[in-house]
């Protein structure tokens, strides 16, 4: 089933009369035959007409030879009930991500820092205070209670915000310590 219209002039105007037809195969021909006259639609009803052959028929309309996909609708906004919500810094932690992946530390901090059962790999615990030295250098304290919620890090590492704490990042720092001499030597060899 699909849409199809048909054109009409009355009174110096152009009327559009939209009705959901299908198609029957009568002989050797193929006709469209009409399920329902729809009148006169705006692209709204149009879309909730497709919605209701789709339904019909029960699977999914065939795409037209240039259409996009995309359902274009416009949709009123109160501006008066708008309002933002936990913003996150986003830019300066994504590009020191970015920095600690592009300089190797990511895959090393891997190999060194051994694995587990910790619920946070330290691997991800290294990145969260390397972006904090970079981004806003300050105590592990102040980085686990107030930066890393208001940073964008617990998406772009997938970690969750209550599993960053002081400890878990005094902890980390220790394992970072013991191989400090092949971290050194790693930034060393890539400058």
């Amino acid at each position: 089933m699909y849409l199809r219209y048909t054109t009409r002039k009355k009174d110096g105007k152009v009327h559009r009369y939209w009705r959901l037809v299908r198609s029957v195969r009568v002989g050797r021909r193929v006709i469209q035959q009409t399920v329902a006259q729809l009148g006169e639609l705006d692209a709204r009803g149009r879309l909730e007409a497709r919605a209701l052959a789709r339904h019909l028929i029960g699977a999914p309309e065939q795409a037209g030879l240039f259409d996009d996909g995309q359902q274009h609708l416009t949709v009123p906004v109160r501006l008066k009930g708008v309002r933002v919500e936990r913003s996150r810094q986003f830019g300066d932690v994504y590009l020191a991500l970015a920095l600690w992946r592009g300089t190797g530390l990511a895959d090393l901090c891997e190999k060194l820092l051994p694995s587990g059962k910790e619920a946070v790999p330290w691997a991800k615990m290294a990145a969260v205070l390397v972006a904090a030295r970079l981004c806003e250098p300050s105590s592990e304290l102040h980085i686990a209670e107030d930066w890393f919620r208001r940073t964008a890090l617990c998406d772009l590492l997938q970690l969750d915000a209550d599993l960053v704490n002081k400890d878990r990042l005094y902890r980390a720092l220790d394992l970072l310590l013991e191989h400090k001499a092949e971290l050194e030597a790693h930034l060393s060899r890539r400058s």
